[in-house]
Order: structure tokens, then sequence, then C-alpha cells
């Protein structure tokens, strides 16, 4: 019993001391790297079947919480021009978007900045304090801030909050072909429209989507494990946004030149 408890530990060790594939910092050589996201919408049964593909290879993240199935609650305020350029992909705005996180509860908060092109994706993220996100919509700072390029961003960019996104992930964590991966599955993805700065939690509202979106995160080429996954059980990359998915499913998409704040 000791010896498995020993290995537990270790394990989770290990886990907490790796990143996702896809952060970087900031920086000339960090701006310059990539990583690979790579989406699937699968169903109970194929999410059973992957869990069982990768159980002993890879672990749980140090978030997950045994009392809610090993997932932990992830919050997201999404940003957004008030002529939706982002959802569009106008010029300028097609390759990054700005969110506020918050894992669990009462976790920790972090600023961040989402770069995607294609598959290609790369994070720059900071973490702030809970107390410090209505600072965001300050037009201007005083001193010294962590979070002041994110700040910085959403001036020049005329970026505003748009929705609160909030849903349960079940992650794992480790190392394949020599390069760290990561694993994810998102359940009860849900969202309410915002104009304000909260990470408050999302209410009881009908889920976005009826499957489980699961993803594949990898530096360089996807490992052997994750193409074996996908060879064994046929799956289909399937492209999909929860910021557009509930941007559509609540009926903004038609409206380019409708005031976000409007809809708040």
């Amino acid at each position: 019993m000791a010896e498995a408890t020993d290995s537990a530990l270790g394990s989770a060790v290990a886990a907490s001391t790796l990143q996702s594939p896809s952060l970087f910092g900031l920086g000339t050589e960090a701006d310059g790297a990539t990583a690979y996201e790579v989406k699937y919408l699968l169903t109970e049964e194929q999410v059973s079947e992957v869990v069982a593909r990768v159980t002993g290879k890879l672990d749980l993240d140090p978030f997950a919480d045994p009392a809610m199935g090993n997932a932990y609650l992830t919050t997201s305020v999404y940003t957004d021009t008030p002529n939706f350029d982002v959802f569009y992909r106008n010029e300028g705005y097609d390759r990054d978007k700005f969110r506020v996180r918050r894992y669990g509860h009462t976790g920790p908060v972090f600023v961040e900045r989402k770069t995607k092109n294609g598959d290609k994706v790369r994070k720059h993220r900071v973490r702030i304090s809970a107390g410090e996100v209505p600072d965001l919509a300050a037009p201007s700072l005083n001193g010294e801030w962590a979070g002041e390029w994110f700040h910085s961003q959403l001036i020049q960019k005329q970026l505003q909050p748009v929705c609160r996104v909030a849903y349960e992930r079940v992650a794992y964590l480790g190392t394949a072909d020599g390069g760290t991966v990561r694993l994810t599955f998102d359940r009860n993805i849900r969202g309410v429209l915002v104009r304000e700065w909260k990470l408050e939690p999302v209410s009881a509202v009908p889920a976005l989507l009826d499957k489980v979106v699961c993803e594949f995160k990898f530096r360089t080429a996807m490992p052997a494990l994750f193409k074996g996954i996908v060879a064994e059980l046929g799956l289909t990359p399937t492209p999909v946004s929860k910021y557009r998915t509930f941007v559509q499913a609540a009926g903004l998409a038609g409206a380019r030149t409708e005031n976000i704040s409007a809809c708040g």
C-alpha cells in the first residue's frame, strides 16, 4: 500500500512540474514558437475508450477534484470589439483572443492571450489576484502591474467583455515521444452575456453542446500515443470554438454593428 501511495505521489509531483505544451512566455523566441491543439467532439462512450488508452501513461492534472469526478471548474470571460471583429476574424483580430480565466470556484486567476493559426497555438498568461480583475475596466492604470500588457491590448484593440463561459474539465498531463502532452475533456459548456469583469459562477443554463470537447495538445508532431488513439477509434478532428459557439447560440452572430454592451 505504501508503494502505491508513493507512486501516486510521485506522479502528482511530476504532473505538477509540467506545463501545457501551448504555454509560452513573451519575447522574440517565444513569439516564433508554437504548439498544436487538435479538437474532437466525442460521445461519453468514446471518452471512456480514450481514457482507457491513456491510463497509466498520463497523469491527472494537479487541479483534479475527486469530488467532481476528477474534473475542475473552468470559467472564462471572453472579449471582443463592439463590431465583433474577433468573432468575424477581421484584419488585426483574426488570430488572437484575449480572456480572463479562473480555475475552480476560488482558484487562481490568469489574464491570457491565445494566438491561433490553424492547429498551431501559443498562449501567454500571467496570474493576477481576483481582486484585480475589476481594474481591467479602468481607462488607464498607475504603477507597475503584472497584467499591464493585457490591459494595454484591451485599450488598443477596443476589447470589452462579451460573455462568461464555464465548463467542467478533466485533464491529463505527461510526456510522450520526449515532449510534454496534454489531454482535456470539457463537459457542460455553458455561457451568459456579460459586460463587466466578473468571474462569478455561470448559473444553470442549457449546455451549448451535447458532446464532450476533447483536445490533444502537443509540441511539434502528434505523438504515437495520440496517433494510435485516433486510428483505433476512427476519430475525426472537429474545429470548435467555445466563444464562437456561444455568440452563435446567443443570436449575436448577425449583428456586425450592434454594440455588445447593449446585449449584456
